[in-house]
């Protein structure tokens, strides 16, 4: 687990590194970044063509799609839960720990 700094020396220190040493290698890192996401924005996108067949399969699909009734849709639309199967062995009781009965005497 990592260690809290309650004097306000350590406090100043960490805040000094911050500031001096890992701060410029986050602000170079941030311009790079920067950079490199505005290189990829300015590409032009590129263009993707369906050939005929994929269509087809597209206006297939679609059709069955709108011939499903709305009592199939309610079914299949409610969450099934998974339910754990009960254990099916059952153990006999332990004498000494029956209802009633004390260890002591």
């Amino acid at each position: 687990m990592a260690r809290s700094i309650r004097a306000s020396v350590g406090k100043r220190n960490r805040a000094n590194l911050r500031k001096v040493f890992f701060g410029p290698v986050v602000d170079a890192r941030t311009e790079r970044l920067a950079a490199k996401l505005q290189e990829i924005a300015s590409q032009p996108r590129p263009q993707v063509e369906k050939s005929e067949m994929e269509l087809e399969e597209d206006k297939n699909e679609m059709d069955v799609d709108t011939k499903v009734s709305t009592s199939k849709t309610r079914s299949k639309s409610r969450v099934q839960k998974n339910k754990k199967p009960r254990n099916s062995i059952a153990f006999k009781p332990h004498p000494a720990k029956g209802k009633g009965i004390s260890k002591r005497k």
